[in-house]
């Protein structure tokens, strides 16, 4: 049996970035077993498991691996070139119902360097010594700096986007979305944005500065937190099924009014009066109760309505100047707010909540204050002198 190297050392600095590499693979390799969300959830143990690769050759290298068996360079781990595109098909999955046709083009970058990085690494060591002095440092390497960065930051726009405009659909087609903030696919779009112009920065100043081995080891600190931090929470929301398009569509229940079809608007819809509509439809609402339903979304009540979703939601946001969402938890607050101002009325601020359509505290909490100003509690206390 071959044991290691006498002089290999595992020390704090190497132990430091390997326990995040190890808390990131364990987590990975969670995610990866997973039955719900299981495309998004790949894609994102992909993302964490390419950070932990990122970490390899400091958690090695301080331990005094290069130093003990020099045949180890350009071992295929810095895969920086996929963390952008893993990111954005990350984001784009847990919105929608499916990647788009030709998705795997996005990692194709990647794939050439890994295919490169394994070709060079076989090769006799004088050789790698030679292509790295003459080839790879001198012109392969800021290109590949550049790539990277560049596509992070690209990629790093893109799923922003993606971001801001699941959240405008949520607005207007599901009355809960305080439910759906999706606040961890938020926190990893910044702390992964903190990274790259942290580490952009540093590499180019690195650069001009000819940092060595241990004056980069604080950005590989700053790798290993974000790794943890992703792992966090990327499991905490594993299990959480976000709705889309496709999938409130199957909801929606069967009416004996059948909902005409929304893809092209009919020449009298620019004529039609929304604000009458929207009037209309919304006392009809109140009156009839659908805001209680904590999963009412704009496909249901469309069908309760006897109308289609674009004209519904059309109703919403030009007749009503509000959204969806807005609009029904308007009513939802005004029956919390009549029931807290009752004297009469001794039951919890929570059932309360929830038989006006809540379905959480801590979406409830939001609403009110958002709509009112004021904590639930605190509405009662002025209420009721």
């Amino acid at each position: 049996m071959i044991g290691l190297d006498p002089s290999i050392r595992f020390g704090p600095w190497s132990t430091t970035l390997g326990l995040g590499a190890l808390f990131g693979l364990v987590v990975a390799l969670l995610l990866l077993g997973t039955r719900r969300n299981r495309s998004a959830n790949r894609l994102l143990a992909a993302l964490i498991l390419v950070l932990v690769l990122l970490l390899m050759p400091y958690v090695i290298g301080f331990a005094g691996f290069y130093d003990a068996y020099p045949g180890l360079s350009f071992a295929p781990f810095g895969w920086a070139l996929a963390i952008g595109p893993l990111l954005y098909l990350h984001v784009l999955r847990q919105t929608s119902s499916r990647l788009p046709p030709g998705w795997g083009w996005h990692l194709l970058p990647v794939a050439v360097k890994i295919v490169y990085t394994t070709v060079i690494f076989v090769q006799p060591l004088p050789f790698k010594d030679d292509w790295d002095t003459r080839i790879h440092s001198p012109i392969i390497s800021p290109i590949e700096n550049v790539l990277a960065f560049g596509g992070m930051a690209i990629y790093l726009v893109l799923a922003w986007r993606v971001h801001r405009r699941y959240q405008r659909w949520l607005a207007d087609h599901v009355s809960n979305r305080e439910e759906f903030r999706l606040t961890a696919q938020r926190n990893v779009l910044i702390a992964l944005g903190m990274l790259v112009f942290v580490w952009m920065p540093y590499d180019l100043i690195g650069t001009l500065l000819d940092f060595n081995y241990f004056d980069r080891y604080p950005l590989y600190v700053l790798m290993a937190a974000l790794v943890c931090a992703l792992g966090l929470e990327g499991w905490r929301n594993a299990e959480l099924r976000y709705p889309v398009p496709d999938d409130l569509a199957e909801a929606a229940p069967a009416s004996s009014k059948p909902e005409p079809p929304a893809a092209a608007e009919p020449p009298e819809a620019a004529s039609r009066d929304w604000s009458a509509d929207g009037a209309r439809w919304y006392a009809k609402t109140r009156d009839a109760g659908w805001w209680r339903d904590p999963e009412l979304n704009v496909e249901r009540l469309a069908r309760h309505l006897g109308t289609n979703t674009a004209y519904l939601s059309r109703a919403f946001n030009d007749g009503l100047g509000v959204s969806f969402n807005d609009g029904i938890n308007r009513l939802r607050v005004e029956a919390v707010q009549a029931q807290l101002a009752d004297p009469s009325d001794t039951r919890d601020l929570l059932e309360i909540a929830f038989a006006a359509g809540f379905s959480s505290k801590s979406s409830f909490n939001r609403v009110f204050k958002a709509q009112t100003g004021e904590t639930p509690s605190r509405f009662r206390e002025k209420a009721r002198g």
